[in-house]
């Protein structure tokens, strides 16, 4: 069985969102972001996190201007709630996820942009994606073991710098992640 399309994604994606949010929600996608756009991920980005991760105006717009950048942005009855952005990694063939956030938790909007984004990166021939995290955030959750959990492997860990993790993107982990976290296929 093939992959279904990122934009079928998409749709399927905001259908059991705005079930489980009991609202409409509108997921968009940019490979180019205006300041508009920008103001809504500071937004989200300056809620979720704590002082010391979130970014300036100067370090985001840098990030929007690396290669390869791509980006969901979760708008639910037109307020942002969520999103997750990366661009090409150093390695060849691999995208780093820089950032995602979603004010919502525990009804599944990160893990449905997650595979969404594997998703548009499968697309594109990416053979894997990789972020770095902290072992443990501000309210004490293992983020590693979250992930592992999730299936990406612990390839480096620095107790400045974090915990760094990958997956390969190949069509059966993302068909698994698609019937696991958004529709079955």
């Amino acid at each position: 069985m093939s992959v279904p399309s990122l934009n079928e994604l998409l749709r399927l994606g905001e259908a059991k969102l705005s079930l489980s949010l009991n609202g409409n929600v509108m997921i968009s996608t940019y490979t180019n972001i205006d300041d508009t756009i920008t103001e809504k991920i500071m937004t989200i980005d300056h809620t979720k996190f704590r002082k010391d991760l979130r970014y300036s105006w100067k370090e985001l717009k840098s990030r929007i201007s690396k290669p390869g950048f791509f980006c969901l942005l979760v708008l639910l009855d037109g307020e942002p709630i969520a999103y997750d952005f990366g661009y090409d990694a150093d390695d060849k063939g691999v995208f780093f996820s820089d950032s995602s956030a979603s004010i919502i938790e525990r009804k599944g909007v990160g893990t449905v942009i997650a595979v969404l984004e594997m998703v548009y990166l499968y697309e594109n021939g990416y053979k894997a994606v990789k972020f770095t995290t902290e072992e443990l955030d501000q309210a004490g959750r293992p983020l590693r073991q979250i992930w592992e959990n999730l299936g990406y492997k612990t390839i480096s860990t620095d107790p400045i710098s974090g915990v760094t993790m990958m997956m390969d993107i190949t069509q059966d982990v993302i068909l698994q992640k698609i019937r696991r976290h958004i529709t079955q296929i």
